[in-house]
Order: C-alpha cells, then structure tokens, then sequence
C-alpha cells in the first residue's frame, strides 16, 4: 500500500460515520464508545483485508484504522458543537439585540406613558382648578343676585312706605278741615312734618340703594363673562385630555 501517507489517506477514505445523534449528543462520551458505536472501526478491522495482512503489517494498520475512526468522528462531533456554538452564539447575539430595542422601545412607551399621565393628571387638575374657580364665581354670582333682591325689596318697601305716607297725608288734610281746634291741628302738622322726613330719609335711602343695585348688575355681568370664560377653557382641556 506504499508509504505511511497513502496509508493514512487510504483508511481515511475508508471511514463511515453513523449513529449521528449519538454523535450530537450533549453529553459528554468517551472516545471509545464513539470510535465502536459511530463509525465502522469493528468492521474495518476484522475485514478481510486486514486480516490478511501479516501481523506486523496488520497490528500498524489497525492502528491507523483506529485513528482515522476516531479523529473523523471527533471532528464530525467538534464541528456539529462549533456550528450549534456558532448558531447559539448568533441567537444570543439576536437575543440581546431584540432585548436593547424592546429595552429602549419600552423606555420610549414608559417615557410616553408618564408624559401621558403627566399631561391627563396635569390637566386633570387645571380642569379642578377652573371648575372650582366656576363654583367660586358662579357662589359669588348669587351672592350679589341675593343682595341685588334684597336691595329691590327695599325698594318696593319704601315704594309702598311712600304710598302709605301720601295716603296718611290726604287723610290728615282732610282732618285738618274738619279740625275745630288749633292746638290739635298743630299736633297734627307736626306729626305730618315728622312723617314727611322720614319719607326724605327714605327716598335719600332708596337713591343709595339703586346706586348699589346698579353696580351690583355691573359686577354681574362682569362675572358671568369670566364664568363664561373659564368654562370655554374647561372645554378645551377635556378635549386635549381625550386626544
């Protein structure tokens, strides 16, 4: 068979492997029972061509025999692992590329999230804010409105005290004609001179008082207008949260 090197490349062309999930095997195996189980060693050296060969002829090709089948089937089992290290590698590359996007993706929702949050609880509080300065202003509103009645009634009361005092006094008149003496008709002139200023009084009274109403309707407007206002800017808050 010529020299060592073709000897060598002779059986090495003549090694089969098999059994190749034992071969992928995770677990650690000898390399004796990956020789004898994985490749065709058995059969190679009890061939007949081996056994042909004189002994010491026969003992040195065995011996290549054995280590063509075990460093093809080693090499087989190394590359199946460094192709799977390669692999596993390349996913765990992936993995942790897949890990820093989600990772900044969910930095980015968590980010959106709380500037969400911020914008609703924020706004949700200008909306309190508002509603409660509505309320304040809308308390205000009848405050004055109250006032307002309150001044009117006294209006109509010195409306009708005026009444009464020309009704009183179209009476005295008419008693005074039928009066037959001065000193009760004095009393009497001095009770209508008394009456007469009080109806001064309350007419002085009732001119402050339209002065207050007046003002009082001023105020009025001018705090429906900024409830107005103030709902106007509710509206757009609620709209902006609900986008």
């Amino acid at each position: 068979m010529g020299n060592n090197k073709d000897l060598f490349d002779y059986w090495f062309n003549k090694v089969e492997i098999f059994n190749i999930e034992l071969v992928k095997s995770a677990e650690h195996l000898p390399t004796q029972q990956l020789r004898h189980e994985c490749t065709n060693y058995d059969q190679l050296r009890f061939s007949q061509e081996v056994q042909a060969l004189e002994a010491e002829e026969k003992d040195k090709v065995i011996v290549i025999i054995k280590y063509q089948c075990t460093a093809r089937v080693l090499q087989v089992r190394a590359g199946y692992f460094r192709e799977k290290a390669s692999y596993l590698k390349e996913k765990s590359n992936q993995y942790k590329t897949e890990k820093e996007e989600i990772n900044q993706q969910r930095s980015k929702l968590l980010k959106l999230i709380k500037e969400l949050q911020e914008k609703l609880f924020g706004n949700g509080k200008v909306i309190k804010e508002l509603e409660t300065r509505i309320a304040l202003v809308e308390a205000e509103n009848e405050a004055l409105r109250a006032d307002a009645d309150k001044a009117n009634a006294y209006t109509e009361l010195l409306k009708e005290f005026g009444e009464l005092e020309k009704k009183y006094a179209d009476l005295q008149k008419h008693r005074e004609k039928l009066a037959k003496k001065n000193q009760s008709l004095g009393g009497r002139v001095a009770h209508t001179m008394r009456f007469q200023e009080q109806r001064d009084l309350a007419r002085a009274t009732v001119k402050e008082q339209s002065k207050q109403i007046a003002t009082l309707e001023k105020e009025n407007v001018k705090l429906k207008a900024e409830n107005e206002k103030l709902r106007q800017q509710v509206e757009k808050l609620k709209q902006k949260s609900i986008k």
